[in-house]
């Protein structure tokens, strides 16, 4: 695994070059079974919202949601995972990734968003404390 990939959602993984998201699953995601039998995604040309569902990969325990990291368009699915879908265990980081996306705004734009998300909070508490007086 190379250094400019980061871990999303806890089991997928995603990396980012020239605005293309590629996402697929990590190895701490496919410990927790030991098949997979399909694999669904999205059309091509298709707009995702960040961290809307996109595409369901079919185990044997179960299903596994697969999450868009950012907000686009659909770019290319990997047509290989759905005729094969054990490549995604074999190979998860190079032959075995999902789909890319062409991401709408730069990927390190979302840390200013969680920022501002903050200090609303802040904002509550100070209200809060102004009403107890």
């Amino acid at each position: 695994m190379s250094d400019d990939v980061k871990n999303f959602m806890g089991y997928m993984w995603l990396q980012e070059a020239d605005g293309i998201v590629t996402i697929g699953l990590n190895e701490e995601g496919l410990q927790d079974f030991e098949e997979i039998s399909s694999v669904e995604l999205p059309t091509e040309g298709e707009k995702v919202d960040a961290e809307a569902v996109i595409g369901t990969i079919e185990t044997d325990d179960g299903p596994l949601d697969i999450y868009a990291p950012v907000s686009g368009t659909i770019l290319e699915i990997n047509t290989q995972v759905i005729e094969d879908p054990s490549l995604i265990q074999e190979d998860p980081y190079e032959e075995g990734w999902l789909v890319r996306i062409e991401a709408e705004d730069d990927v390190s734009d979302d840390e200013d968003e969680d920022e501002d998300d903050e200090d609303d909070e802040d904002d509550e508490d100070e209200d809060d404390y102004e009403d107890e007086e």
